[in-house]
């Protein structure tokens, strides 16, 4: 196993992915906990109706995957856009957690 991610316990990272697990599962993609050598991960899927499935890989380490397959037909650049947006989500700044008695802390 790699060092902690930021913001990702250290004390119990299969917690942490079971937590994932739970929230993705929740939010209605079908998720699979698996123990390997390595430890935990999660492989979630998402079935749109009349699209091909979404699949999110997490493991222990942090390490996060996301594999969907193009519409058909879709251009190149369209393709390019939904890779930017998505980027543009993964990396923006995580919001801010919330201080005492549920105020946010800025």
């Amino acid at each position: 196993m790699t060092s902690p991610s930021p913001g990702r316990p250290a004390a119990d990272p299969a917690a942490w992915v079971r937590g994932i697990a739970a929230a993705l599962s929740a939010a209605g993609l079908t998720a699979d906990l698996h123990r390997t050598a390595a430890g935990l991960d999660v492989t979630a899927t998402a079935r749109p109706p009349g699209l091909k499935e979404t699949e999110v890989l997490v493991d222990e380490d942090g390490y996060i995957e996301i594999r969907w397959w193009a519409a058909p037909g879709a251009a190149a650049d369209q393709v390019a856009a939904a890779i930017t947006r998505a980027l543009t989500a993964i990396t923006a700044a995580p919001p801010a957690a919330p201080g005492p008695r549920g105020h946010d802390r800025r």
